[in-house]
Formats: C-alpha cells, structure tokens, sequence
C-alpha cells in the first residue's frame, strides 16, 4: 500500500483531500497530515510516503524549500502541487525541483483522481523495476562463480581470442591472471573399470574435493583459479607472485602432496600436467595445450605422475596447426564478402599470431600454411572471373609465381607481406564485383519505375522484378539514393506531373490519374510539399513564363 502526506496550511483542503478520494480504491492510505513545511519535513523524514500534496505557500517553511529537502532524501517520491497561486513561475519551479505536478486551487474531483492514478502507475513501475534489477542482481550474483568458469573455459579452449573482449570480461567478473602457471588434473581411473563408482553425481563429488583439496593446500603460497574441463580433467591457473622459476619445486610438492591425499582418501590416482611459466588470460590457451600435450606422455611415464612440459624435450613433439586453419578460413570468408576492413583486421591477427608463435611453429608448417592460404584466395579470384577465358591462363601462371615466392621465402614478414598484398587485390576485386551488381540491380529497378510509375507499384513488385527480396532492395535504395523507395517514387511522379501540367487539355485531377495518384486531394498536397506550391498556381505560373 502506497503512503499519501498532505501538507497545508488550510484545514478545509486537508480535510477534502482525505475524504474526497477514495484512498483504497488505489491501494493507499492517508499516512500523515501537516500544517507547515516545518513539520512536513520532519513527517516526511520519518513516515517516507510515497505521495505528497504539498502547497506552496505556507508559514515557517514554503513548499519549494520543502521539495529540495525530499528530493535529497527521498528521490523517487511523488511530489504534487496544490496551491491557489497562479504564477508561473511557482510552477516552472516547482516542476525543476523534481514536482511531480502542479494542480490550482480549486480542482476538480475528476482532475484530482487522475494525477493519483498517474502518479500511482510510475510509483508501480518503479517497484515493479527495482524489485526485478534485485532478482537480476541476486541471480547474477548466484550465476557468477558459472559465468567465470564458462568464460575461463572459452578462454582456454581458444573460443574467446580477441584480447580486448577478455580483458574485459575478466574485468567484469573480477578475474586477474598476470603471472601463472596452468596445471591440469586428469582422474587416471578408467570409468568403465568401476561403474558404479563414476556415475555423473559421484564425478562431480570426486572433482569438487580435488578442487577443494588443492586449494586448501596452496592457500598460504598462492592465489589459484579452477576450471573443471571434463568429467576427468580440472585445470587450475596458479598466479604466481612474480616471473621467477623459484615456484616450479614448491609447486611441484603441492601437486604430490595432492595426490597422496587423493590416493589415500578416494581410493584413485590422478596425473598432473604442468605447463610453462605464462602472462596474462591471452596465452590460456597456449598453456593448456602445454598441459594437455605433458598428459599424453603418461603413456611413457605411468599414471600418478607429474609431468612438466618443459621436461618433454627429448620427447617427439607433433604441432598444433589448428589456429593457423582457423585463420585461414576467416580469411577466406571474409575474401568472399569483399569486406576490406575485415580482410585487414584478419590479416594483422594472423600476422600477430605467427610472429608471436614462429618459433613454436616448424618453417615447412608455416609455409604450408601460405600456401594453402593463397591458393585458397586464388580460388575465389578464379570464381569470380571464371567467365573470363582469356584469363584463365594469366591465373594459373599467378598462383605458380606466388608458390614459388613463398617457398623461397625465408622471413616471416615477407610471407605476411605477400599474404596482405594479395589478400586486399582480391578483396577489392570481389568488391568492385559486388558493387556492380548492386549497380544492375538499381539499374533495373530505376528503368522498371519509370516505366510502370502511372499504375500502382509497390516495393514487392521492385523486389519481384529484379529477383530480390524487399529487404534487399529497400536497403539498396537507402544506400545508393538516400532515401526510400516511396521518396523516389514519389520524385518520379511529381516531375512527370510538371510536365503535363504545362499541356492546358489535362485537368488537374487527370494529371495525377496520369502518373499513377488516384486521389487528386493527396496529389495536390504532394505537389505542394516537393514544389511548394500547388499544381494550379504551378500551372498558373508556367502560363506566365512560357
């Protein structure tokens, strides 16, 4: 029930207010009178309404000095005017001051009724929104430790690589990674060896007291970050308090600490993959593959291990080229739609990403990779001129040249500088295409207008015409005309119009009939509003000056 305060210093006004409106018809209740602003304000900082009728003028404390004290302390509360005073500028005062409205003495019931009901929709309003931002907040607040888990694992798992759409939402969830070591769990037991035991309810148990487990443990060393991967594998980034190697012993003494617990309190055993030292949410996913590469070599070193990947030195290492197609399609995708912006920003991640990962990357996989990305552009140049025979030849004799520029190639710059230079030629070209097309198209649907502009056409009839949809063709119009189809149209008409206007044998009402407006009164309000005048006076004045 919303609170209604009268403040006046006239009895009679307090007392019609209170008994001439039906208070619980709107879910209100008279919760307070008073005779000045003095004891008003107090009131009102004790009781809080929601709703005030206030005068202007009373003894002690006016009511614009009045509504600066409640907007300071209740600034969603409905502040009405009532007052017998018909000054204007009481009442621009007033409504700066934050007043709801400004009724004059005497108003009537009706008048009075309606501002409460107003007032009563925007006091249920602002309930009603608050009351839901509190339920967003508490859900938020209940989904957050979800929503950074989600995150981190995009993060890791390569989803997420723009770095400043990380940074932010690690700013937003209050995530920090500087300085870390990422390390991965792998459960060693084989679900299928003890089915009862690996139900999902009882892996989710196992997973929450390894993670438990180990964050007792590393409390006093270190601030740790988990991610459950898998219902076998947990990665834990471990902030490391500076760059210094000092930590891989101490934390290698957690993580064997941690499986004795495990194997002595669960009854199974789990391996730890250890990567390198890294910096920053950006190289998350340079480290799990780190840590998921130590894993792999559990089949030379046994379950229950802990395996550095700086220790795999003298193992086989296989690349991972996965990023590298990745960006080869975006690439390609982006190629196909002519997007020259897109193409550079494609081109400077890739650039970034190689000169960053070379030394990661074998010589005969990157170039490889130029490879199959300039034939893959090549392909699309191919596509796009394929009509053209007298090209074919020049095409096939390009892409070899190229080949062998790349294979001869011994700087990653210079790799990235042919891939931009072609790139960007075949874009542009796609967009020369492209723009032509939109050119034929408005060439038709300009020559189908003037054509058919004295019989009803719509925008559907253009679309149908030109085999394209309405969207499509009202947004060609917008982009090439800038303005609508209706517009043009409308432009078509009106010059046609001038024209016949001047032949003295057509009537006026003929003359819109003639150019496809049916009702002669909107024809002339048309008129009017591109010529600024009517099409007598035009008439009238074509008359004049031949």
């Amino acid at each position: 029930m919303f609170k209604v305060m009268i403040i006046d210093d006239e009895p009679i006004i307090r007392k019609g207010l209170r008994n001439i409106i039906d208070w619980k018809q709107y879910d209100c209740e008279i919760c307070a009178e008073a005779a000045d602003g003095v004891e008003g304000a107090e009131l009102i900082r004790s009781l809080r309404p929601d709703i005030i009728f206030t005068d202007i003028k009373m003894p002690e404390v006016d009511g614009l000095s009045m509504i600066k004290e409640i907007r300071e302390n209740i600034s969603d509360c409905k502040i009405i005017i009532l007052t017998g005073y018909r000054d204007f500028d009481y009442a621009q005062e007033a409504i700066k001051l934050g007043a709801f409205d400004f009724i004059l003495k005497p108003s009537k019931i009706k008048e009075l009724v309606n501002v409460v009901k107003r007032a009563i929709k925007e006091l249920k309003f602002q309930r009603d929104r608050t009351e839901e931002l509190e339920k967003l907040k508490e859900l938020y607040k209940q989904n957050l430790p979800a929503l950074r888990e989600r995150l981190l694992l995009d993060v890791l798992s390569g989803i997420i690589v723009n770095e400043e759409q990380i940074k932010a939402k690690m700013s937003l969830f209050g995530l920090e990674v500087s300085n870390f070591t990422l390390l991965v769990a792998e459960n060693d037991s084989d679900p299928a060896d003890n089915g009862d035991r690996y139900d999902p309810y009882s892996s989710h148990l196992y997973q929450f007291g390894i993670i438990n487990t180990f964050e007792e443990i590393v409390a006093d060393d270190f601030r740790m970050i988990n991610i459950p991967l898998d219902d076998k594998r947990i990665a834990f980034i471990v902030n490391l308090p500076d760059e210094q190697e000092k930590y891989t012993d101490l934390i290698q003494k957690k993580c064997a600490y941690l499986q004795d617990i495990i194997a002595n309190c669960f009854g199974f055993t789990i391996t730890i993959g250890i990567s390198s030292e890294g910096c920053g949410a950006m190289q998350l996913s340079a480290k799990l593959k780190e840590c998921m590469e130590a894993l792999e070599h559990k089949f030379y070193i046994g379950n229950n291990s802990i395996i550095c990947y700086k220790d795999l030195h003298s193992f086989f290492r296989s690349e991972d080229t996965s990023q590298l197609e990745i960006y080869q399609k975006l690439l390609s995708d982006s190629i196909k739609s002519g997007n020259d912006v897109l193409v550079r920003k494609i081109l400077k991640d890739i650039t970034d990403y190689t000169e960053r990962c070379c030394s990661g990357i074998s010589r005969d996989s990157l170039k490889n990779f130029y490879c199959a990305a300039v034939t893959l552009i090549n392909n699309i140049r191919v596509s796009v001129w394929g009509a053209e025979s007298n090209t074919k030849g020049l095409l096939s004799k390009d892409i070899s040249s190229l080949i062998r520029m790349i294979e001869k190639s011994d700087s990653i710059k210079e790799l990235n500088a042919l891939l931009e230079d072609i790139a960007l030629s075949v874009a542009s070209k796609v967009n020369v295409y492209n723009n032509r097309g939109i050119k034929l198209i408005m060439q038709r649907a300009l020559k189908f207008i003037d054509e058919n502009y004295s019989r009803q056409i719509s925008l559907n009839d253009i679309a149908e015409h030109t085999f394209v949809s309405t969207y499509y063709i009202s947004r060609l119009f917008k982009k090439e005309l800038g303005k609508n189809f209706v517009e043009y149209l409308n432009e078509i008409r009106i010059k046609k119009s001038k024209e016949l206007l001047k032949d003295l044998h057509f009537k006026t009402y003929e003359v819109a009939e003639l150019v496809g407006i049916t009702d002669a009164h909107y024809f002339s309000k048309l008129f009017k509003k591109y010529e600024g005048m009517t099409p007598s006076e035009y008439r009238d004045r074509s008359a004049a000056h031949p």
